[in-house]
């Protein structure tokens, strides 16, 4: 059916803009702190599982996804526990623009790139999870796999070294920074396969920059491969704890 059809094509591109580029797209600008802060290993655990710990007692947040130079390619507000909702929209030309929406048991898409048609699928349906299928389903495996208590405690157990960088401003808010010496092979290995994070090929070892506020919520996490600057990500987490309602858009058909 048509109306199916021309969302399906359209959403692949717009996928991989929305959800591979902010990771692994250009970024560069200068490293800020760059002298070395204080280390101390039982210090920086407390850091980590303090963060965990904090992140743990939410049940939302609002994720802006980019890099240093494009810092909110995309915008997704987030609730998990026992009534998971999202909402994903990507940043940019507001004509190109894609949402993505999880509600209940179904994901939909749609947006001003398609021309505000609606489609979804089920969270469950068997071809978001079989590797083999040719079915195109753009960002939505990637979305569902979004975990944010569990992508970042997965990251605490990853830490080999912390170091204090002091206090700096993001955004108008006052955060510790902590440098982390992270091994990606460990971090990776306790993602989902799906993880957004595990779109970058990162060294053994990497280090990247945790802003937490007062409340040990984290408010930015950043990294980048060294000598590569075109392998980047930048992460900020705001509105923790707010109410995340998404509405079911309308006329929205099965994407077939």
């Amino acid at each position: 059916m048509p109306g199916t059809t021309r969302p399906r094509r359209l959403l692949t591109a717009a996928a991989l803009a929305a959800i591979v580029l902010p990771l692994a797209a250009c970024a560069g600008g200068d490293d800020p702190d760059a002298d070395a802060g204080s280390s101390d290993g039982a210090n920086g655990a407390d850091v980590v599982a303090a963060m965990t710990e904090a992140v743990a007692d939410q049940d939302s947040v609002r994720l802006v996804l980019g890099t240093k130079q494009s810092p909110d390619d995309i915008t997704v507000d987030t609730r998990w526990g026992d009534d998971p909702t999202f909402r994903a929209l990507t940043g940019g030309d507001p004509a190109q623009q894609l949402d993505v929406r999880r509600i209940g048991s179904r994901v939909y898409l749609g947006g001003e790139i398609v021309g505000r048609q609606w489609t979804f699928l089920e969270v469950d349906d068997p071809r978001l999870a079989d590797p083999d299928s040719d079915f195109d389903a753009g960002p939505v495996p990637t979305l569902l796999a979004i975990d944010v208590p569990g992508d970042l405690a997965a990251l605490g157990d990853a830490v080999s070294e912390v170091s204090d960088e002091g206090t700096e401003e993001i955004d108008g808010q006052d955060t510790e920074h902590y440098r982390l010496s992270v091994d990606s092979s460990e971090w990776f290995d306790l993602l989902d396969d799906r993880s957004m994070y595990r779109t970058m090929d990162l060294p053994d070892t990497v280090t990247m920059d945790l802003y937490v506020d007062d409340d040990s919520l984290p408010v930015r996490l950043a990294y980048e491969v060294p000598d590569q600057l075109e392998q980047s990500a930048l992460v900020g987490f705001t509105e923790w704890g707010e109410d995340v309602d998404v509405a079911v858009p309308p006329r929205a058909e099965p994407l077939s």
